[in-house]
Formats: C-alpha cells, sequence, structure tokens
C-alpha cells in the first residue's frame, strides 16, 4: 500500500490491523488512536508523528523508527521491537507487556509509568532516559546500558539485569526484590530507600558511598 492510501484507509477506518506495511513512511503525521494490531511494520518510519493511544498488540516492529514521536499510552502488548529506534520519544503510561525488545534504542526517551512487564529488553539502551514509577517485573534486562537514567520508585522485581553498569542513575525508591544482578555495577548512583531484599549479588559492584545506605534484607 501506498502512504496516500494508507492515509485515505485511516481517516475512513482508523484500522490498519493484519496488514503488511514493511518499510512504509509515515513521518510528521497524525496518526493518534489507529490501529495497528498484529502489523507487520519491519523498518518502518514513523518517527516524529502522533502515535498516541495507537494500538501495536501483535505487530512486529523490527528495526521501526520511531524516534522523537509521541507514544503516549499506547500498546505493544507481545508486539516485536528488536532492533527499534525510539530515541528522545514521549511515551508515558505505554504498554510493552511480554514484547520484544532486545537492542531497543530508548536513549533519552520519556517512559515514565510504563509496563515492561515480563518484557525482554537484553543489550537495550536506557541511557539518560526519565522513567519513574516503571514497572519491569520479571523483564530481562541483561547487558543493557541503563547509565544516567531516572528510574525512582520503579520496580524491578524477579528481573534479570546481568552485567549492567548503573552510573549516576537515580534508583531512589527502585525495588530489586528477587532480582538477579550478577556482575552488576552500581556506580554514584541514589539508591536511598532501594530495596534490595532477596536479591541475587554475586559480582555486583556497589561504591563505597552508596553500599552502606543499601538495604539487602
Amino acid at each position: 500500500m501506498t502512504k496516500n492510501q494508507i492515509l485515505i484507509l485511516i481517516e475512513k477506518e482508523g484500522d490498519l490491523s493484519n496488514r503488511d506495511l514493511t518499510g512504509i513512511k509515515l513521518t510528521e503525521i497524525d496518526l493518534i488512536g489507529v490501529n495497528f494490531r498484529n502489523c507487520i511494520l519491519r523498518n518502518a518510519d514513523l518517527s516524529k508523528s502522533n502515535i498516541s493511544l495507537c494500538i501495536f498488540d501483535g505487530a512486529d516492529l523490527t528495526n521501526c523508527k520511531m524516534d522523537s514521536s509521541n507514544l503516549t499510552g499506547a500498546s505493544f502488548k507481545d508486539a516485536i521491537l528488536n532492533g527499534a529506534d525510539l530515541n528522545f520519544s514521549f511515551l508515558p503510561g505505554a504498554n510493552f507487556f511480554n514484547a520484544k525488545m532486545n537492542r531497543v534504542n530508548l536513549l533519552n526517551a520519556k517512559i515514565t509509568s510504563c509496563n515492561f512487564e515480563n518484557s525482554e529488553l537484553n543489550e537495550a539502551i536506557l541511557q539518560m532516559v526519565e522513567s519513574s514509577l516503571s514497572n519491569f517485573r520479571n523483564a530481562k534486562l541483561n547487558s543493557a546500558d541503563m547509565k544516567q537514567g531516572t528510574f525512582t520508585g520503579c520496580d524491578f522485581s524477579n528481573a534479570e539485569i546481568r552485567n549492567v553498569t548503573f552510573f549516576k542513575s537515580d534508583l531512589s525508591g527502585a525495588i530489586f526484590i528477587n532480582a538477579d544482578l550478577q556482575d552488576s555495577q552500581f556506580i554514584r548512583c541514589n539508591l536511598v530507600a532501594a530495596n534490595f531484599r532477596s536479591a541475587k549479588l554475586q559480582g555486583v559492584i556497589f561504591d563505597k558511598n552508596t553500599e552502606s545506605r543499601v538495604k539487602k534484607d
């Protein structure tokens, strides 16, 4: 389908579910509330667009570009976003439950109050994100880049966060109950009221300024 055909269909129905839109370019346009459920959007370009409240449940967005876009309240349940680019995007309240997001780029993104429960974010770029009060329960964040991020009040219970360096990250009030943090580092981080009860801490490094304030039991 061409871009014009898609825009006409959106205007008439607002439903693009189950379509193959591989490589489509839909940049700098208003797509509020469009249904992309189960779409194939591999290598598509949705950057600088308003995608708030859209439904991408079950969609394949591998290597999709959505940088600098507004995705407020969008739903990506069971979606594939491996290698997707969402840097500088605005995503408060978005739902990524059980999504595959390995190597996703969320540099400088605003992901406050998002749901990443059961998602895969291995080797993801989460540097300088604003992610207060987000849910990462049971997520996999192995080897992710989480430097200089704001993760205040986030729930990482039962998550896998191996081989991650937290540097100058705000983790105040974060919950790491039963999390697997093996071989990770916490350097110059804010860990006030962070809870590490029953977490796996083999090989974990806390710098001297924060170790005494860590609640491990």
